[in-house]
């Protein structure tokens, strides 16, 4: 009897409470991971809608075509030690969109500006080089 109460065969009590402690820590970081990536999904899913809704801007309905205001006549680009030119016959045009946006439950209108490089038109008394 008094061999069999001093077995050492089983776990202490300390182990057990080392392997529940690491059992509860690598469980918290699993749901903290999945909340991240919760709110990570809803962020794309919030941009996505906000890129459909410029897109729709830019691209109206019924094959209208965009509204294109002039920018800049004549782009002028600098390369720090190479100097300064300018590219004469394009010209830089833009095009205003909004969109209403709902983050955290809030609607709120936000505005882009998307730009295209054109060449001008023959009709401005440009030629083709």
């Amino acid at each position: 009897m008094k061999h069999t109460l001093q077995s050492q065969r089983g776990e202490t009590i300390v182990e057990v409470l080392v392997s529940f402690l690491l059992l509860m820590i690598f469980t918290s970081m699993f749901v903290v991971s999945l909340r991240y990536a919760r709110a990570m999904s809803q962020k794309a899913e919030s941009l996505r809608e906000t890129a459909y809704a410029f897109c729709a801007g830019l691209y109206p309905a019924n094959n209208t075509a965009p509204d294109w205001v002039k920018e800049r006549d004549g782009l002028e680009f600098s390369f720090g030690d190479y100097g300064e030119f300018t590219v004469n016959g394009v010209e830089l045009d833009s095009v205003e969109t909004r969109a209403e946006v709902t983050e955290n439950g809030q609607k709120t209108t936000e505005q882009h500006k998307f730009y295209r490089y054109s060449r001008k038109s023959k009709a401005e008394g440009t030629t083709n080089p």
